[in-house]
């Protein structure tokens, strides 16, 4: 798609003829609501579609002016590429003006233009007042210098150099990503007959069609979208930086609301809880204390949440910024770099915002001073770094799909960052299930070290076995690296490792069993003797051998001692197993094979009996070795008789 998609937002302040001017310039009313009509002013957000001189088409919010209504218009502004600001000649800068101006900067909008609305109910000399009133208010702001345009939507001046200055503005805006994963903040939902539930709202990321599969988030119901719309139109495919709407069939109005997130299936968890860099108004009432209770906006979400001043500061002044930790009350979809702001618990206004530099965080402490350190690496934002704080982080190998999951960077970008830091040797890369993984290359010796250790110390206890079974070696492993608190090593993070380990030849697998290289089992003499007697016990009863629990009995040993003592004649080949009781000396299945086989080749049927008489063997060994035969497939059941499964062959 390379035709660029942005969103024009309104602010301004209460009835300086936002509403008004867009309807001049598209030809739409944005006030929808009965109420809106009656009071003649803006209560929740209006959507437009404006074309510009160049042939683009734009995407514009209007929001609501009333200090009122300011949550509303959060759940617009967060949205927007590019701000209009409209400022009522007649009236000049007022407090809905600043604090417009105040939520569009700290939501990173950098670019946009004023427009100096009424000027048919001014003199020139007014407006020259106006302008350099709204240029004082500029100051310092990201619109410092943007173009101002006069104009009147009641007589029609000024609008055409609007459109032009809006299609200069829009030229320098960034286009949004449409590659990877779709995300779409809901701002409104409703009811179509015939249809179901539709939800609107501005394409962050990412690009849907019809059909697609997604998530609404945080309830995790999954669902597809059907019939992709912009601007009233319907679209084979939306991308970022469109108004969109959707509908979501199966899924009823009451199940999703204002404040969640649509996205593609594994993209973005909820979180409660976000580290961030906060800046604080420089027209803040007051300081803001260590864990103050705020309302939280993000996207088109509203969520109390309380405030963690970060490295043990216990306040922060009006004009300075802070990494805090953010704990919310309920769960939220954030991602890395995201912007967002903050307003008082009580009175409500707007006190300050910040950028999202985690968005699934351990929980620290306030005093913790060195966390201080990774909230630095993530503001600065550069890949490398951030991928070898990944990697410290987990303390164990990640893939390409974890780093990227983990960082919330583009794939792009992390893969440029791992080819780095393989070149600079900062990194190893293992051999994991399904693709690479990546370690510090500081770490790997460390943790090669604690599995050895772990290996010989549990096959010590076990001098018997030939080697520690890898699933007690994955869950003791992450008891250890967790030391001691219950902890699952993933079974592709343990495997990634034991391959390393493997290779570095310092362990070997064979048979599901790990040991250090080069080292068996332990057999003292008193383990060789019973090993001999056992042997000699099984071989000497032919056919008729002591039963498991004869055994143990004769030789005076537990079960799981008898049980090690016989896995080992059956690895090394000295012992066949019937069933988990009953074993033969090497050789002795074969034979009874081959009798069955030349018993049933002259006759049709064969019976227990036969074999008891053919063997010189009980009832009690006769049944279990049909019964093996006729798992191997010489054999086949009929009633109370065999038959051979196939023909001899010859």
């Amino acid at each position: 798609m390379n035709m660029k998609n942005f969103i024009i937002g309104t602010a301004g302040h209460i009835d300086h003829g936002k509403t008004e001017l867009v309807k001049a310039l598209t030809g739409t009313d944005t006030d929808r609501l009965k109420e809106e009509k009656e009071r003649g002013i803006s209560i929740e957000l209006g959507f437009a579609e404006l074309k510009l001189p160049n042939g683009v088409s734009a995407g514009v919010v209007d929001v609501p002016g009333h200090e009122h209504f300011v949550k509303n218009m959060l759940a617009g502004a967060t949205g927007f590429d590019l701000v209009l600001l409209v400022v009522a000649a007649d009236d000049g800068v007022m407090p809905q003006t600043v604090e417009h101006l105040a939520i569009v900067d700290l939501l990173g909008v950098s670019d946009g233009v004023v427009a100096i609305t009424k000027a048919d109910l001014v003199e020139e000399d007014m407006l020259e007042l106006v302008k350099e009133d709204v240029a004082e208010a500029l100051r310092g702001t990201a619109l410092e210098g943007a173009e101002m345009v006069v104009t009147s939507s009641r007589t029609g001046r000024g609008l055409d150099d609007l459109l032009r200055a809006l299609t200069r503005a829009a030229e320098r805006v960034r286009a949004r990503d449409s590659e990877g994963p779709f995300r779409l903040p809901v701002d409104r939902v409703f009811t179509l007959r015939g249809i179901g539930t539709v939800v609107t709202g501005t394409l962050w990321e990412g690009s849907v069609s019809d059909g697609d599969e997604a998530v609404v988030q945080p309830s995790g119901r999954r669902l597809r979208v059907r019939n992709v719309q912009v601007h009233g139109e319907e679209v084979e495919r939306a991308y970022a930086g469109q108004r969109v709407a959707m509908n979501l069939p199966g899924i009823s109005k009451e199940e999703v609301t204002r404040g969640d997130v649509i996205v593609s299936p594994g993209h973005l968890r909820p979180t409660m809880m976000a580290d961030a860099q906060l800046h604080l108004l420089q027209g803040a009432p007051q300081l803001l204390k260590n864990r103050a209770r705020i309302r939280f906006h993000h996207g088109t979400s509203e969520i109390m949440a309380r405030v963690v001043l970060l490295g043990g500061r216990e306040e922060l002044p009006p004009g300075e910024s802070h990494p805090v930790q953010l704990r919310l009350e309920k769960p939220v979809v954030l991602r890395y770099g995201d912007r967002f702001i903050i307003r008082s618990y009580s009175p409500v206004t707007t006190i300050g915002g910040g950028r999202i530099l985690d968005s699934h965080p351990r929980k620290h402490r306030h005093h913790q001073v060195e966390v201080l350190r990774e909230i630095e690496v993530r503001e600065r934002g550069d890949p490398a770094p951030l991928v070898l704080l990944a990697l410290e982080e987990r303390g164990l190998p990640m893939s390409m799909a974890g780093l990227v999951e983990r960082l919330e960077l583009k794939a792009s970008a992390v893969e440029g960052a791992v080819k780095e830091l393989l070149a600079e040797g900062k990194l190893v890369e293992l051999e994991g299930e399904g693709g690479p993984f990546y370690l510090e290359a500081t770490r790997l010796g460390g943790l090669m070290d604690t599995m050895a250790g772990l290996v010989e110390e549990l096959h010590s206890a076990n001098p018997l076995k030939a080697g520690v079974e890898k699933e007690v070696l994955r869950q003791r492993l992450g008891e250890r690296l967790a030391k001691g608190r219950k902890y699952q090593l993933a079974a592709e993070d343990f495997l990634s490792l034991l391959r390393a380990a493997e290779r570095a030849g310092r362990l070997e697998t064979e048979g599901g069993k790990v040991r250090v290289a080069g080292k068996g089992r332990a057999l003292g003499e008193r383990e060789r003797a019973l090993l001999r007697d056992l042997e000699s016990l099984i071989r000497e009863g032919g056919f008729s051998p002591p039963l498991f629990k004869e055994l143990g009995e004769k030789l005076g040993v537990d079960r799981n001692r008898l049980r090690d003592l016989l896995n080992i004649l059956l690895e090394e080949g000295r012992i066949e197993q019937v069933n988990p009781e009953y074993f033969l000396a090497a050789g002795k299945l074969a034979e009874a094979e081959e009798k069955v086989v030349a018993f049933l080749t002259g006759r049709e049927r064969l019976a227990v009996a036969d074999l008891r008489d053919m063997l010189g063997a009980s009832r009690k060994y006769a049944i279990p070795l049909l019964e093996y035969l006729d798992r191997k497939k010489v054999t086949r059941r009929e009633g109370d008789h065999r038959v051979l499964f196939r023909p001899a062959r010859g």
